[in-house]
């Protein structure tokens, strides 16, 4: 795979990954996501559960893109390389607790009717909190992003692979 074709990829992947994770964050939770309440969760879990499954196409995609973007950027500077990858792939593990959080509480709502144990409104309130833990978690998650973006954004700069794509597409109109 040429060396252009491994940009594209790992362009098309970053694009995939921060649209899937921007739609799981705010559309399918919600402009108040980080206020849910249990009562918003029940009324709406289809879109709550279509909000995990793009979480979990996020992982994947975010694993790939590490490993593309490491091969890309990898020969620049190792060192700096490893530690975006770490860095990113700290954020999805992040964002994979919240989303068991998340599935957690799922469960607890959809257990209201049929557990004895604890009453409608003692499930609601763990749910409620399964759910305050995701403010926490977005922070953390956002904390690891700048980082990890700050040093990938480095390395692709320091590539020259930006320069010399922009020479290779403006060659064509050049020649007219």
């Amino acid at each position: 795979m040429t060396s252009l074709a491994q940009q594209r990829v790992a362009g098309i992947l970053y694009l995939f990954t921060m649209t899937a994770l921007f739609f799981a964050q705010l559309y399918a939770r919600g402009p108040a996501g980080f206020v849910l309440t249990a009562r918003n969760v029940a009324a709406a879990q289809r879109l709550f559960r279509v909000g995990i499954i793009s979480d979990l196409a996020t992982f994947a995609g975010v694993v790939v893109l590490v490993v593309a973007l490491y091969v890309l950027l990898g020969p620049i500077n190792r060192t700096a390389a490893i530690l975006a990858a770490f860095w990113r792939l700290a954020e999805c593990l992040v964002l994979l607790i919240i989303t068991l959080n998340d599935f957690a509480a799922l469960l607890l709502l959809g257990l209201a009717d049929s557990w004895r144990l604890l009453d409608v409104e003692q499930l609601q309130s763990l749910a409620q909190m399964l759910f305050s833990f995701r403010i926490s978690g977005l922070h953390l998650l956002i904390a690891f992003l700048a980082l990890e973006s700050a040093v990938f954004t480095y390395l692709w700069l320091k590539s020259g692979y930006m320069e010399r794509n922009r020479h290779v597409q403006s060659a064509p109109s050049s020649a007219r």
